[in-house]
């Protein structure tokens, strides 16, 4: 009697940490590749040199690639963007307006979140190299080239 309830007991626990892991969606690694790859063609056919960063929404990096002509500082900034963009959900214009907070809340435009089309979360977008409001839309371009719906871009500034 003892044996089977430790046994029903056991299975009934396992049955609810195998409901507690259900796999969610998250940024594929050639998903990643089509958004950097479109993000490239687009900069090159617009005589720009930029570097993208492509992250889950858990903040680890998928795809990155800078283009010859970028200069080296973009890389990071192109990575902070992504990240930030990936992991809170915002694009970096939004997070901008915020202030100075954590170091990882990028606070310069030009980083995107990426949804499905049910608006779930699943990474983020950075570009860096070329003006801001061209960042976003070779964000834009390279996530659109992956089937995934294109980010809500803020009004640009004069300044911007």
């Amino acid at each position: 009697m003892r044996r089977t309830l430790i046994t029903a007991t056991l299975f009934a626990a396992a049955g609810l940490v195998a409901q507690a892991q259900d796999a969610k969606p998250t940024m594929g690694l050639e998903t990643a590749g089509t958004i950097v790859a479109a993000c490239i063609d687009h900069a090159e056919a617009n005589a720009q040199a930029v570097a993208i960063a492509v992250y889950d929404q858990h903040g680890n990096l998928r795809a990155f690639a800078r283009m010859d002509d970028a200069s080296a500082g973009v890389s990071d900034i192109a990575m902070w963007k992504g990240k930030s963009a990936g992991k809170y959900g915002y694009a970096t214009a939004m997070t901008a307006e915020w202030g100075i907070g954590p170091g990882d809340v990028a606070n310069w435009r030009g980083g995107l979140p990426i949804h499905l089309e049910g608006g779930e979360l699943i990474g983020g977008v950075g570009v860096s190299g070329a003006p801001s409001v061209f960042d976003e839309e070779c964000g834009n371009v390279g996530i659109a080239a992956a089937g995934l719906p294109m980010a809500d871009i803020m009004e640009v500034d004069a300044e911007d």
